[in-house]
């Protein structure tokens, strides 16, 4: 039996504001590093934390501020990956919905009504995102059969990951909630069979 442990990284003040900020790098806030100290505690109690094989993280800021949180064993070989990174949303970056709504209002049909494929200048889709994603997890559960694998990343890649797996498509994107510093479980039998123990716990 293979597990992996998603774990979404905690609050930035980019969340705080609402805003579009797959791409850019801040890192936690206040309330975010309690979040993942508080993930810590938890992941203890429910012994998530015992033999820990490797971990992923996505290798941007708030993830490896939260990664350190949790204080995983020195020895871990621990790797980040840009292909964990959220969704990349282009020249909208840093923006709230208001601000796109009056700077881009071209967009906005198009991100309610084709959201699966809806790119702005310089982004990517949310089926660009699943595709590289679950192209990176099928390669770790792949590789490490059988091992305990932590991954830290953001809510736009879990909840891609979740979908994919139970969906086989984006179909469930939405219907999950992910909060920061939540935990996902996911697990992946010896004839690959996957089913989730549980999800934003």
């Amino acid at each position: 039996m293979t597990e992996i442990l998603f774990i979404r990284h905690g609050e930035t003040d980019c969340n705080k504001k609402r805003l579009y900020y797959g791409h850019l790098n801040p890192g936690l806030n206040e309330n975010g590093l309690w979040q993942l100290k508080n993930t810590k505690i938890n992941l203890e109690k429910m012994k998530e934390n015992k033999n820990i094989d490797i971990v992923f993280s996505s290798d941007l800021k708030r993830c490896k501020e939260s990664l350190e949180l949790l204080e995983v064993e020195k020895n871990i070989e621990k790797i980040f990956s840009e292909r964990l990174r959220e969704l990349n949303f282009g020249n909208i970056e840093g923006k709230t919905y208001t601000e796109i709504e009056n700077e881009f209002p071209h967009y906005i049909d198009e991100m309610k009504n084709n959201w699966r494929y809806f790119k702005t200048d310089g982004g990517e889709s949310l089926f660009d995102l699943q595709k590289r994603v679950v192209k990176k997890i099928d390669e770790i559960k792949e590789n490490y059969k059988n091992k305990k694998i932590l991954v830290m990343a953001h809510a736009g890649v879990i909840q891609s990951l979740i979908s994919h797996y139970l969906f086989g498509n984006l179909d469930g994107y939405w219907k999950f909630r992910l909060d920061n510093g939540s935990i996902t479980k996911m697990m992946v039998t010896d004839d690959n069979f996957i089913y989730f123990d549980y999800i934003n716990k």
